[in-house]
């Protein structure tokens, strides 16, 4: 997990330094001083000083020259404090995650997703997991799908949640919950009697687009069919929360994943399915040789649950719209 990322920029500065020399550089850069870096790191004066020229006799230049009681660092020192600094705040993610790893009372588990199932589903998630595990340590990050398969390679996640699928050999997707495509507009776009849209039914409408780039744009990709169409003013976004929340606000149109739309005002907008019908899938990712804890077992079976209620509470709420 760590040594693959630090590799490219250690070779930068020289196999020849030690991490020590690593930490007293970026500490020294970072305070100004000896006496700031040595209470920074927890270290007496004497031992700053040794590695701080330690570390020069092995670059072969100098780091650092003084003024007075201060330390000002060389060209050299600068084009290098953002490695130092890199490495450092690696090695320190690498020490936390090992005292995570040690620690009896508690595991630590790293999940990622893509921002629309992190607004729609993970604060009710959270608030289930967190009892039902109190004691595990839970990281959570939002990156696109893409950066999600890439991250669970470089093992920086444990599990991670997407709406699209993307195959990879080292990953194992798997379908969590289906879905559907939706469309939220504001409560007067369309005639109450109106139960489901089409793609061309939008043709008159201010569009919000999801570009096809982003973790959820499959949807408007049919509708590129009408782009000569369409209304122009048209706003492009990059989540599908965003893009029902103008809804909410009579800005426009949006077609989102069912999921998400289970979170909109029905005061202010109906969700009306498509037709024909758009499937959606909430995928759980893993590496293919993973051995999961009993936490992200749990984890993956709490988002289940949820992401089934909030699909059946849209449906529901198509009917009465």
């Amino acid at each position: 997990m760590f040594f693959p990322a630090i590799a490219p920029i250690f070779r930068k500065l020289g196999t020849v330094m030690r991490l020590s020399h690593v930490d007293v550089c970026n500490a020294v850069l970072m305070t100004g001083s000896v006496t700031a870096a040595s209470r920074l790191l927890n270290v007496s004066q004497p031992a700053v000083t040794k590695l701080l020229q330690s570390a020069e006799n092995h670059l072969g230049f100098k780091l650092f020259t003084r003024d007075k009681n201060r330390l000002v660092p060389t060209a050299e020192a600068l084009i290098l404090q953002s490695e130092f600094f890199d490495i450092s705040s690696r090695v320190q993610r690498l020490r936390d995650l090992a005292q995570e790893l040690t620690n009896q009372e508690g595991s630590l588990l790293r999940v990622d997703c893509v921002p629309s199932v992190a607004s729609s589903l993970l604060p009710q998630v959270m608030r289930l997991f967190t009892k039902k595990f109190p004691k595990v340590n839970c990281h959570l990050e939002t990156h696109a799908h893409l950066a999600i398969t890439e991250r669970l390679l470089r093992r920086q996640c444990d599990i991670g949640f997407a709406l699209a699928s993307i195959p990879n050999p080292g990953i194992m997707e798997q379908t969590l919950a289906r879905g559907s495509g939706v469309c939220v507009a504001p409560a007067e776009e369309f005639a109450r009697s109106k139960r489901q849209v089409s793609w061309r039914d939008l043709i008159r409408c201010r569009l919000i687009r999801i570009p096809a780039s982003t973790q959820f744009g499959g949807l408007m990709l049919e509708s590129s069919h009408y782009n000569d169409q369409v209304r122009p003013g048209g706003i492009t976004v990059t989540t599908n929360l965003l893009a029902m929340k103008l809804a909410e606000e009579g800005v426009g149109v949006a077609a989102i994943d069912s999921f998400t739309a289970a979170g909109a005002d029905l005061n202010k907008v109906r969700v009306l399915p498509f037709h024909p019908e758009v499937a959606v899938e909430l995928k759980w990712l893993r590496r293919i040789e993973a051995q999961l804890s009993h936490a992200a077992r749990g984890f993956v079976q709490i988002l289940s649950a949820e992401a089934e209620r909030a699909h059946r509470v849209h449906q529901q709420a198509s009917k009465k719209s």
